[in-house]
């Protein structure tokens, strides 16, 4: 099955502990299109990019995809194959940069075509040089462009990134940013959390808050 252009969620609501967290909200991920989501912490921010991948189960959603509507329930392997969650701490396996590349990469290609691809990713990401390092080693801002690159492997089309630049320097956050604009430009949805949204304005296209239960767009 083709992978889908649009995810929509609708009426996505969330309680913890009888207090409503998320209300019925309504939100959709594009193809190719960046978007920031903001708001204080513990207003939900967090837990709505898990429901959005499948990995919390909702107290109601609804999902469209391929302009067929399923419950949450049953589109979850949907959301499983196309989207990915990404931490602010992502793991790493063990062993090298390489080898953490390699064990996101999709199987079904010949080595040969599956070693190019690991070596364009690497180059994308500015991880050429750190290849053989050690992926537990590397700074924070390094491990955030190798969970990304793990995605673009991974050929996932709707990337949720929770506060992915938190704590990087300039240099590493403006890494990040060419490896997202690149993923992007290629087809990418991204959504990211995050409490500074400013360092994403070059790349941004719809900004959302989430405040009182709802989303936003500003």
């Amino acid at each position: 099955m083709t992978k889908p252009q649009k995810i929509t969620y609708s009426l996505l609501s969330k309680s913890w502990n009888r207090k409503p967290l998320i209300e019925s909200v309504n939100i959709t991920a594009t193809r190719g299109q960046f978007s920031v989501l903001c708001g204080e912490n513990g207003s939900g921010k967090t837990t709505l990019l898990k429901i959005m991948t499948g990995l919390v189960r909702p107290d109601h959603c609804q999902i469209t995809l391929y302009e067929k509507k399923f419950s949450w329930t049953r589109a979850r392997t949907h959301l499983i194959q196309h989207t990915l969650y990404l931490h602010q701490t992502p793991y790493m396996f063990s062993g090298s940069v390489y080898r953490n590349l390699t064990l996101s990469i999709n199987k079904n290609g010949r080595s040969t075509t599956q070693g190019k691809h690991i070596e364009e990713v690497l180059e994308m990401a500015e991880l050429d040089h750190l290849k053989h390092e050690s992926a537990k080693t590397l700074s924070g801002g390094q491990q955030q462009r190798v969970a990304l690159a793990r995605a673009s492997l991974n050929e996932s089309p709707f990337l949720f990134l929770d506060e992915p630049t938190a704590n990087m320097d300039t240099d590493s956050v403006n890494r990040a940013l060419d490896f997202m604009r690149e993923l992007k430009q290629r087809g990418t949805s991204i959504l990211v959390c995050t409490h500074s949204p400013e360092i994403f304005e070059g790349l941004l296209d719809r900004f959302l808050v989430i405040e009182n239960h709802i989303i936003h767009e500003q």
